[in-house]
């Protein structure tokens, strides 16, 4: 947290090569820049410092961020909250459940706007509101 290791120039070659986006457990550099280029970057902060790029990375080996375990060819999918990790071999599964999951939100969107204001009913929280004494 002390120094930013990205910044403008990283992420101009970045979009260059046809990278989509940056995840960094860690700070960045040149947050405006970066904001002006559209190029979406998930960072723990900023940071004025820059450093030196003396280190060897390496490449497609498993990392952790936070509590995430992250395998090389696992699918990052984020927006403005959060990201969420994706193993190759869920992917059809996950998008099948957020298609389902979205299409269960805007049946009880319209409910709401048709002036539905059972909550317990809307959500289904019946049983589980039972099962802990509150109903």
């Amino acid at each position: 947290m002390e120094a930013g290791p990205w910044g403008d120039v990283l992420t101009l070659q970045a979009m260059k090569l046809g990278i989509a986006g940056l995840v960094i457990s860690g700070c960045v550099r040149d947050a405006n820049l970066i904001i002006d280029l559209g190029f979406p970057v998930f960072c723990r902060g900023l940071s004025i410092k820059g450093t030196g790029k003396n280190q060897p990375g390496k490449v497609n080996v498993p990392i952790c961020i936070g509590d995430a375990v992250i395998q090389p060819g696992d699918i990052i999918v984020g927006d403005r909250g959060g990201l969420v990790v994706v193993a190759q071999d869920e992917v059809d599964l996950a998008i099948a459940n957020s298609i389902s999951r979205e299409n269960k939100e805007i049946q009880q969107r319209r409910a709401i706007e048709a002036g539905s204001s059972n909550t317990v009913e809307l959500l289904n929280l019946g049983d589980t509101l039972k099962r802990f004494g509150l109903l």
